[in-house]
C-alpha cells in the first residue's frame, strides 16, 4: 500500500505508521463494498489513503482527501489502536447531528432526526422504518438505473447482500423482517428510450397513479423522487412534490434520494417542511471515504412511526438512530469508529465547501462545463441531456455519451473503459484519472444500453479551484480535460468491442 500523507506535525517519523493505521480504522466497520484490495483500493477503484488522482469521479465515489486526512490524524493519533465503545460512539454521533444541523440550517427544525447508515443503499431503511405504519409497503422507485444498484431491494425491505455492514451474514434478497415480507416494488422511469428526462408533470402523475393503486388495496406507499440523480436529474421538481404531498397526504410517505448531496440546504429544508425524508451520503459530491450516509427525517414521522421490527438489529446499531426513535433501545449498544471517521472527514468537507461563496462556486462550476463541452467537441462525443434546470446537481455533473464517437460502444463497453482508465491510466499518461462509472439512460438502435462516462466537480475539488485567480482555474481545467480525454481515447483503443478509429485526446 503507498502511504503518500504529508507529515502530521513535530512527530513525523511516526507518519506512516499513523497514517497505516487511519486507513485501516477509516476502511473498517462496513460490508465488502468497503473492504480494500492488497493494492490499497475498494471494487471501485477508490484509494483508502489520499490520492494524486485527477479526479473528476465524485458522482460514483470519492477517496479521503490530503486536507481531510490529516485533519482525522491530527484528532484521532492517540486512538487508533482503542475501539470506540458504544457510549464514545453515541457521543461522537451527537457531535455529528449538531454539525449536521448547522450546515443545514435546521435552527426553525430543532427536532429533525438524523439517522447513520454505512451507504444510500443502507439509508432505504430508515425510509421504510419513518414510512412504515402496520400496513403492506408498496415501493415506489424512481429511475432504478439512476440511484443506487442495490436500492431495488433495500427499498423493498430486503437484503441487498450477503453481508450487513454491521457483520451480521443474512441471505441476500431476503426481507430484512416479517414485517416487509409483503413489500411491492413498482419501478417508473425518469428518461425515455432516446434517453430524454421525461417531463416533471408526466412523472408526477404517473406517482400519484401508483399512490391511488395502493391506496385502493390497503397499502402504504412510499415514493421515492430524486434531487440530482446519478446523472444529475431532479424529478420531480419540487413543486410537483409538493402537488403529490398536498393531494394524497398520509397516504403516502415521501422518500427524497439525495446521496449525490448535490442539494443547497435551503432546498433541504423545504423537503423537511413537506414531511419528505432526505437521504444523503458523504462519499460522492462531499468527497468523504466511502461509505457513509445519514438521512433527515421530520420528527412528525418519527412520532407516529411503530417501533424499529426486530430485523434492524442485523442493519443498524443503537447510536445510529435517534433516541427518541420507537424501538431504538431494542438495536445493539455498539461502537462503529470507521463509520465515525468517514462521517467525520465528509463534514470535514462539507464545511470547508461552505465557506467557499457562492457565487464563486456557480463560476468554477460555470467553467467545469464549458471545459467539459470543449472536450465532449474534441472527441466527438455528446452530452447526455438533463432536466435544463440550472441548479448544483446541473452544474457539477456531466454525463458522456461514448456511443456517438463510436457506434459499438455499449453499457459492457464503457465499464470496461471506466476499469481500463482506473488501473492503467497513470502507466499511459503519468497522472491517475478517476472518472464516474458508466449509467444507463439511453438505448441504441439495436436495443442494447449506450455506453456513457460521467464527469463531475466535488467539494474539495472546488474549494481548492476557488482560492485560484479565474486565468489559473481556467489553465488547470484545460490541462485536466485535456488529461481526461487522452485516457478515454487511451481506454478506448484497448476495448476490443470497439473497432472504428479513436480520436486524439
Amino acid at each position: 500500500m503507498l502511504l503518500t500523507p504529508h507529515a502530521f506535525g513535530p512527530d513525523a517519523p511516526r507518519q506512516g505508521r499513523d497514517a497505516a493505521r487511519l486507513a485501516a480504522a477509516l476502511a473498517s466497520g462496513g460490508d465488502a463494498r468497503i473492504r480494500p484490495d492488497a493494492g490499497g483500493r475498494n471494487i471501485y477503484h477508490a484509494s483508502v489513503l489520499p490520492s494524486d488522482a485527477l479526479a473528476y469521479g465524485s458522482s460514483t465515489i470519492s477517496s479521503i482527501s490530503q486536507h481531510a486526512f490529516d485533519t482525522l490524524a491530527r484528532r484521532w493519533r492517540h486512538r487508533l489502536d482503542r475501539p470506540v465503545a458504544a457510549n464514545d460512539y453515541a457521543e461522537g454521533l451527537a457531535m455529528l447531528r449538531a454539525r449536521l444541523a448547522d450546515y443545514f440550517g435546521l435552527a426553525d427544525a430543532p427536532d429533525t432526526d438524523i439517522v447513520f447508515a454505512a451507504s444510500g443503499t443502507d439509508l432505504e431503511y430508515a425510509g421504510l422504518a419513518a414510512a412504515w405504519d402496520g400496513r403492506a409497503i408498496t415501493t415506489i422507485l424512481l429511475g432504478r438505473d439512476e440511484v443506487g444498484s442495490g436500492c431495488i431491494h433495500s427499498a423493498a425491505g430486503r437484503f441487498f447482500a450477503a453481508e450487513t455492514a454491521t457483520g451480521a451474514r443474512v441471505v441476500a434478497q431476503a426481507a430484512i423482517d416479517p414485517a416487509f415480507a409483503g413489500t411491492e416494488l413498482v419501478d417508473v422511469a425518469v428518461r425515455d428510450p432516446a434517453g430524454r428526462p421525461r417531463a416533471s408533470a408526466a412523472v408526477a402523475a404517473e406517482l400519484s397513479l401508483h399512490i391511488e393503486r395502493a391506496a385502493a388495496h390497503g397499502r402504504k406507499a412510499v415514493v421515492h423522487v430524486v434531487h440530482g440523480s446519478k446523472t444529475g436529474l431532479t424529478l420531480p421538481a419540487l413543486g410537483d412534490v409538493e402537488s403529490l404531498v398536498a393531494a394524497h397526504g398520509a397516504a403516502m410517505t415521501v422518500v427524497v434520494d439525495a446521496c449525490q448531496l448535490r442539494i443547497a440546504a435551503a432546498v433541504v429544508r423545504r423537503y423537511l417542511a413537506l414531511g419528505c425524508v432526505v437521504l444523503m451520503t458523504g462519499s460522492k459530491f462531499a468527497g468523504g471515504p466511502p461509505f457513509a450516509g445519514f438521512a433527515l427525517v421530520p420528527a412528525a414521522l418519527r412520532d407516529r412511526a411503530q417501533p424499529l421490527p426486530a430485523g434492524f438489529r442485523r442493519v443498524a446499531t443503537r447510536a445510529e438512530w435517534p433516541a427518541a426513535w420507537p424501538g431504538a433501545d431494542t438495536l445493539p449498544a455498539s461502537g462503529n469508529f470507521g463509520l465515525l471517521l468517514r462521517l467525520e472527514a465528509a463534514l470535514i468537507e462539507m464545511e470547508r465547501f461552505a465557506a467557499v461563496p457562492p457565487e464563486r462556486v456557480t463560476a468554477i462550476a460555470e467553467r467545469f462545463g464549458h471545459h467539459v463541452a470543449q472536450l465532449v467537441r474534441r472527441l466527438e462525443l455528446a452530452d447526455v441531456p438533463g432536466t435544463g434546470a440550472a441548479c448544483l446537481a446541473t452544474r457539477t455533473l456531466h454525463t458522456l455519451d461514448l456511443s456517438r464517437r463510436w457506434p459499438q460502444c455499449d453499457f459492457d463497453a464503457a465499464r470496461a473503459i471506466h476499469v481500463a482508465i482506473a488501473r492503467q491510466s497513470r502507466r499511459w499518461l503519468g497522472q491517475e484519472i478517476r472518472v464516474g462509472q458508466p449509467v444507463r439512460t439511453h438505448m441504441m438502435p439495436d436495443g442494447r444500453a449506450a455506453g456513457t462516462l460521467r464527469l463531475s466537480l466535488s467539494m474539495p475539488l472546488i474549494a481548492e479551484l476557488a482560492v485560484l485567480p479565474p486565468a489559473a482555474i481556467d489553465a488547470r481545467l484545460d490541462s485536466d480535460m485535456t488529461l481526461v480525454g487522452a485516457a478515454i481515447s487511451a481506454a478506448a483503443s484497448t476495448t476490443p468491442a470497439l473497432r472504428l478509429p479513436v480520436p486524439l485526446g
